[in-house]
């Protein structure tokens, strides 16, 4: 139950990702974010966009318990 709600939890906050990266590369645009402040956030929620897409389609890589029994 744990790794479903953690896989559930991680592609929302994905799709957030997503989400603000398009509202960041909006505000370039209309100019409410300069550009290097810009290039700096799309890049930080382009990431956590991977990262957490990662994470969501594999919930027992990261699994503490897996970990330690791995090693």
């Amino acid at each position: 139950m744990f790794d479903r709600v953690v896989s559930v939890c991680s592609l929302m906050l994905a799709i957030t990702s997503v989400v603000f990266f398009g509202l960041g590369a909006w505000w370039i645009l209309v100019g409410k974010m300069g550009q290097g402040d810009g290039a700096l956030a799309l890049t930080g929620w382009l990431l956590a966009a991977i990262v957490f897409a990662y994470r969501s389609a594999d919930p027992a890589y990261l699994d503490p318990v897996s970990i330690v029994n791995a090693r």
